[in-house]
């Protein structure tokens, strides 16, 4: 008896708390005019550092939250401040992130995704956020167990966190027809966006163009957003260009992830700094728990066919034995200390893939300190 009298006193605070949170969220909701919310395969991160910087530069009270490779708040202040985890991600984050922005009478909360199962994007947003502006950056393969094997699939679980009458932004023209659509059915808006005009500010002037039509849409004038985003702080680790004391270049692309987005990274920078014909090596480092991406960076491997390759992280004995058959030295390196970059030359040219995690911040730290950042 006694223990069913505790279980009902404990189920009818819970249901108590549940009813005061959801009471809560609605009242947070509606002191923010707008919510911004941002998700995408690639450049979730960066966009939202963008537009969070193109409404600051337009004179509105902006909180912002990125996850990215470290999760990030930045304040109505502009200080930027890491999120501290006392355990795994979990979406109801996204909820202390709200009640943040409201305490800090924040007039537009720019946030971006941190959900992959399809449910839970839908559900963060539907039932969280109510985000009156969606942003869907691009759709492309990642994720397949939790997103689908296919981009449509893909696309399908990314359009989840378009508002219901709202706008969703995107500048993935192929898949537009198809957001366009489920935005239709949700009573919203759907623009298309390019990066036309942008191209000196960034490699990717997709994101530019993105970010500016979102900051139009809230009123910000075009030079005012453009000068925002000029000066904005990009994401700890993300795409970057280095240059070793003997010349040799290094591109961060470690939390690029898939071998699409990688390939057409390592593209754009060779053409727009002249970095053909360099002896490309492929610096791979995987995660033991992302088998599907070891799998995917062996196929980029081949692909790109590198003058040479060095692995770090997991799964190194399989990605070793998969590309044995190339022909090309193969080196196995258990830390960053380990990176060979003293033996490089003038004519090398290194593309870092597969993953930040692990080995991956220390190789990182290790090109900060030895070589200068190119851009």
């Amino acid at each position: 008896m006694m223990l069913r009298m505790i279980i009902l006193v404990f189920t009818c605070m819970y249901l108590a708390y549940l009813l005061w949170e959801h009471r809560a969220v609605g009242r947070w909701r509606r002191g923010i005019p707008h919510i911004i919310y941002v998700n995408g395969t690639r450049g979730k991160s960066t966009v939202t550092r963008l537009i969070d910087g193109g409404l600051r530069a337009g004179g509105l009270r902006v909180f912002c939250k990125t996850t990215g490779t470290l999760p990030m708040t930045i304040g109505v202040d502009g200080v930027e401040r890491p999120i501290r985890r006392w355990g795994s991600a979990n979406i109801l984050e996204q909820i202390h992130i709200l009640r943040q922005a409201y305490q800090q009478k924040a007039q537009v909360l720019v946030i971006e995704c941190m959900a992959l199962d399809p449910y839970l994007q839908w559900y963060s947003q539907h039932a969280m956020l109510q985000a009156d502006i969606g942003v869907i950056t691009n759709v492309r393969p990642d994720h397949a167990a939790e997103m689908g094997s296919t981009l449509p699939q893909v696309c399908q679980a990314l359009c989840g966190t378009i508002p219901a009458h709202g706008q969703v932004f995107t500048g993935d023209a192929a898949f537009f027809p198809q957001i366009q659509a489920y935005a239709a059915a949700q009573g919203s808006r759907a623009v298309l966006t390019e990066g036309a005009g942008l191209e000196h500010m960034s490699l990717f002037p997709e994101n530019q163009g993105l970010a500016l039509a979102v900051c139009q849409a809230l009123g910000v004038s075009r030079e005012a957003a453009c000068q925002g985003m000029a000066d904005f702080v990009p994401d700890p680790f993300a795409l970057s260009v280095h240059r070793f004391p003997q010349g040799a270049v290094f591109i961060n692309a470690l939390s690029v992830n898939d071998p699409v987005s990688t390939k057409l990274a390592l593209t754009r920078v060779v053409e727009r700094y002249g970095f053909g014909g360099r002896r490309l090596i492929l610096l791979l480092n995987n995660r033991q728990d992302r088998g599907y991406r070891t799998r995917d960076m062996v196929a980029l491997a081949r692909d790109l066919s590198p003058g040479e390759i060095w692995l770090f992280g997991g799964s190194r004995g399989f990605a070793r034995r998969a590309l044995q058959d190339l022909s090309i030295p193969i080196r196995s390196l258990d830390k960053p200390s380990d990176a060979p970059f003293a033996d490089l030359g003038p004519e090398d040219l290194v593309l870092a893939a597969g993953n930040i995690a692990g080995p991956g911040m220390g190789l990182m730290d290790r090109v900060r300190k030895e070589a200068v950042l190119y851009v």
